[in-house]
């Protein structure tokens, strides 16, 4: 009776746990990255680190050709108050008629050094992965951080290509990660 009371209190516990969350380095496969970057990494390195509320689970894919490496991180806890305090700002994608506006602009008139470092570094909406999701970043350093329920997923992918390539790049990967949580 002692035995058959301690396995339902077993199985009712059980079932009532709240399910974990897998780490960074658990979201996508050495398969998943040689499909959207060209090669399988080499060796992942798993960081885990807590803040104001906020548990970040960061893992680095390192790949053969480094440049091509990938960094996902897989943060919750208090993740609506990290998406508001980062991203409120976020603007939808540009499309083709506002990059030739905004390069014909560029062309007729030098950008101060300020409007310089805020179009670098401009949070831009981005349409098609998780709840919602935004770009921050340039060409050369960027990160897609996609909001999923009360996870946030941020995918940085290494290599060579445009600002919009590495989006699409990015947008891959985080749709399968999102697969795992």
């Amino acid at each position: 009776m002692t035995t058959m009371f301690s396995a339902l209190l077993l199985l009712v516990a059980t079932a009532a746990a709240p399910s974990r969350l897998p780490n960074a380095c658990q979201l996508l496969s050495a398969r998943e990255i040689a499909h959207v970057q060209g090669e399988a990494f080499r060796s992942a390195k798993l960081t885990e680190t807590e803040a104001d509320g906020l548990s970040v689970s960061q893992c680095f894919y390192a790949l053969p050709s480094f440049t091509n490496s990938v960094s996902v991180d897989l943060m919750h806890g208090k993740t609506s108050a990290f998406w508001k305090a980062h991203f409120s700002s976020a603007h939808a994608e540009r499309d083709a008629d506002e990059d030739h506006d905004r390069d014909a602009a560029t062309k007729t008139a030098p950008p101060s050094r300020e409007a310089a470092e805020e179009h670098q570094s401009a949070v831009r909406k981005v349409s098609g992965v998780g709840d919602t999701a935004v770009w921050s970043g340039n060409r050369m350093s960027g990160a897609l951080y996609v909001l999923k329920g009360d996870a946030i997923v941020r995918i940085s992918v290494g290599g060579k290509g445009s600002e919009d390539e590495k989006i699409e790049r990015s947008r891959k990967l985080a749709a399968m990660a999102l697969r795992k949580l």
